[in-house]
C-alpha cells in the first residue's frame, strides 16, 4: 500500500496569512442539543414518540453532563488564499480565462519532488545555486511537468496562532525565491511550485514596490503556485506522486487544498 503524507496545515482562526487575505472565521450554526430539541419538540407536537434513537443520540452529550454544547454544523468564512491553498492563473493575470474551476485537473496531480532549502536564512533568498546544490545533494533532477516543493523551515519554526513574534516572522521574514531561481525551475520543466510560506516570492522582491516577480513569471508561463504548505520536511529528498485538487469554486481566484504526497510503499 502507498504511504500518504498530508502536506496541508489546519484551517483555523487566527492563522498567519498574507496581507491580501481575509482572516479565517468559523461559526457554529447548529448544535446537537439544538437539533435534538427541535426534533423532540416536533415529534411531541405530533403526538409521536419523542425519545427516538435520533433524538437521544443528539441529546446524549447534554444528558451526560458535558459543559458545552457540541457543534453539529459549522459555517466557514475562508479566503481563497488563506490557509494551504493554490492560486488560479486569473489571480495572477486578470486577462486570463483560467479561473480555478477552468484549470485542467491534471495540473493538480502528477510527479513531484521536494527540496530542503532550510539552510537558507532570511534575509537571503533562494538562489539558482541553492537549488542546483540541493538537487545534487539529494540526487534529484527536475523532470518535465514536475511539481517542485520547497521546504524552508518557515512553517515548522514560525507558524503560530498565539506567539505574535513568531507569527510576524512567518508572515514577513520568510525565505522565498529570487526571480532567477523561479526562471530556473520553469526552464527545467516544473509545472507547479509550492512552499511552506505565505508566498513563493522573496519578501525583498515584494516590498516596498510589490513586484512579485515569481507570481508574474507563473502568470506568463501558466505555472501553478501552492502556498502555506506544511510537513514538507517529511518528504524532502523524495520523488513521489502529488495530489492537490482545489474546490470547484465558480470563477475562483484560488482555493484551499489538502495536498498529499503519495509514496510508493511497495508490497
Amino acid at each position: 500500500m502507498p504511504e500518504l503524507i498530508d502536506l496541508s496545515g489546519h484551517i483555523e482562526e487566527g492563522q498567519p496569512l498574507a496581507g491580501s487575505a481575509d482572516d479565517t472565521r468559523i461559526f457554529t450554526t447548529l448544535t446537537h442539543e439544538d437539533r435534538g430539541f427541535q426534533v423532540k419538540t416536533e415529534l411531541e407536537e405530533k403526538g409521536m414518540d419523542s425519545e427516538t434513537e435520533y433524538v437521544t443520540r443528539h441529546l446524549r452529550a447534554q444528558r451526560e453532563g458535558y459543559d458545552e454544547e457540541q457543534p453539529m454544523n459549522r459555517t466557514l468564512l475562508i479566503s481563497e488564499h488563506g490557509p494551504t491553498h493554490v492560486d488560479s492563473i486569473d489571480h495572477l493575470e486578470p486577462t486570463s480565462e483560467l479561473s480555478i474551476d477552468e484549470m485542467p485537473l491534471d495540473w493538480f496531480y502528477g510527479s513531484a519532488i521536494c527540496l530542503d532549502l532550510s539552510d537558507v536564512e532570511y534575509p537571503d533568498p533562494i538562489t539558482v545555486s541553492d537549488l542546483e546544490a540541493q538537487l545534487d545533494a539529494e540526487g534529484l533532477s527536475i523532470e518535465d511537468d514536475d511539481t517542485v516543493l520547497l521546504e524552508t523551515g518557515n512553517r515548522r519554526n514560525n507558524y503560530s496562532l498565539e506567539d505574535k513574534e513568531a507569527k510576524h516572522r512567518y508572515e514577513s521574514k520568510f525565505v522565498g525565491l529570487e526571480e532567477a531561481a523561479g526562471e530556473f525551475l520553469v526552464d527545467q520543466g516544473a509545472k507547479a511550485i509550492g512552499i511552506d510560506s505565505i508566498s513563493v516570492d522573496h519578501p525583498a522582491n515584494i516590498y516596498p514596490n510589490y513586484n512579485f516577480p515569481i507570481h508574474a513569471l507563473c502568470s506568463r508561463e501558466e505555472i501553478v503556485i501552492y502556498e502555506n504548505m506544511a510537513n514538507l520536511w517529511k518528504v524532502t529528498g523524495d520523488r513521489f506522486t502529488f495530489s492537490a485538487f482545489p474546490l470547484k469554486i465558480r470563477d475562483g481566484t484560488g482555493s484551499p487544498v489538502r495536498p498529499v504526497a503519495i509514496l510508493d510503499g511497495g508490497e
